[in-house]
């Protein structure tokens, strides 16, 4: 459904309680979209509850329900959710500075906060989250924490959100929209892989892939001062929009040599690429367009097993470029909140179709068909009606 038919504010609340009842969507097993209902649990003393206002929905959602992101089900999906605080534990409106009614957005990945990883800032590579290791379960809301671990309130697309204490939790300034929070964590994706490439003042930024994150990524390239960005694609209505985000330059690589282009735009190769797209050729594509010792970030995820192919030489020992994958969201969020606060950018124009609780398997739909000009789709869990 698009934005016109729908308010952006939530409608009023009750007092939530311990034992109510609440919606979310499952993804019971591969393939399987269903709306369940789930019981309120009781907070810990430094825990809160989530009200959900809007959730994002993701490329990553249409993987898990497909399998292709291993099988935590059954799960209740969503990890770029935004919301009001519902409930405190005993202690959290102290610890936290937070009340009742309090706009928050809560990181999607819950660190374990000793491991070494953690303890050196990289809690996106936090000990207990390390699917290598043969864990049961991850610390990922949405991901791959499965909706039979207690109290089960672990995914966006659902009216309430258990946090518990040890969940990274940012407030954010009520004058931002809740569509336009909602986009939280995918600029927090963004500012991270900007962070990664060591973008700085006079950078020349190549963003390969305009979807929603590659957009934003070219907003968070120009908030740390790049010079220059090229927006590099196959959509050209997307690459159009980027413009309005940050690239003064697009190339659509269907119609035009990118490597030429790029070229004939900067004076040469790109200080920083940063690919978004996550094809493998998208991520080889990118090394080719960095220039000799320059920064290549890899942030958009191929899917498992998939083999991306670098010539030795050519691409990498005589070019001596740094190759740095990015993944998550880790230290991204407050310059994000900064930022979607500011209105440096039109961000209300990347979310433009947003749907109740019960439209999850139509906005799907939607989103592999690329019906009605969709960007960006959000899920509001205060509209829609229990199917």
């Amino acid at each position: 459904m698009s934005l016109d038919s729908r308010t952006d504010a939530p409608a009023a609340q009750d007092a939530v309680r311990p034992g109510d009842v609440c919606r979310q969507v499952v993804f019971p097993a591969v393939g399987r979209v269903e709306l369940a209902e789930a019981l309120i649990p009781e907070l810990g003393e430094d825990d809160l509850l989530l009200r959900v206002a809007r959730v994002g929905i993701c490329a990553t959602d249409l993987h898990l329900l497909a399998g292709h992101i291993g099988e935590p089900f059954p799960l209740v999906p969503g990890h770029e959710f935004v919301g009001e605080v519902a409930a405190l534990g005993a202690n959290t409106a102290e610890t936290r500075s937070l009340k009742q009614g309090d706009h928050v957005a809560v990181e999607m990945l819950l660190p374990c906060h000793r491991c070494p990883r953690c303890r050196e800032g990289r809690y996106n590579l936090c000990d207990e989250d390390n699917p290598f290791r043969g864990l049961k379960q991850g610390r990922q809301y949405g991901v791959n924490i499965p909706r039979t671990a207690a109290p089960g309130l672990w995914g966006g697309y659902a009216e309430y959100l258990y946090v518990p204490g040890g969940a990274t939790v940012h407030s954010i300034p009520e004058s931002v929209p809740w569509d336009t929070a909602a986009l939280t964590e995918p600029l927090a994706v963004a500012f991270r892989a900007v962070k990664r490439g060591r973008v700085g003042p006079g950078d020349t930024v190549v963003v390969i892939g305009p979807g929603p994150v590659g957009i934003l990524t070219a907003a968070a390239a120009r908030s740390a001062g790049a010079s220059r960005i090229v927006m590099v694609g196959t959509r050209q209505s997307r690459l159009e929009l980027a413009t309005r985000f940050g690239a003064d330059i697009t190339v659509n690589s269907r119609e035009q040599d990118a490597q030429q282009a790029v070229a004939e735009a900067l004076g040469g190769p790109a200080d920083v690429v940063i690919e978004m797209a996550g094809v493998a050729a998208a991520q080889e594509q990118a090394v080719q367009l960095a220039r000799r010792g320059g920064r290549v970030v890899l942030a958009g995820a191929c899917g498992a097993g998939v083999p991306v192919t670098f010539h030795e030489d050519e691409d990498l020992l005589l070019k001596e470029v740094d190759i740095l994958p990015s993944f998550l969201s880790a230290g991204g969020f407050e310059p994000s909140i900064s930022l979607l606060a500011r209105g440096d950018f039109p961000f209300a124009e990347l979310v433009t179709h947003r749907f109740g609780l019960g439209e999850v398997a139509h906005a799907f739909d939607v989103i592999r068909a690329r019906e009605g000009g969709v960007i960006k789709a959000v899920l509001d869990p205060t509209d829609g009606a229990l199917a």
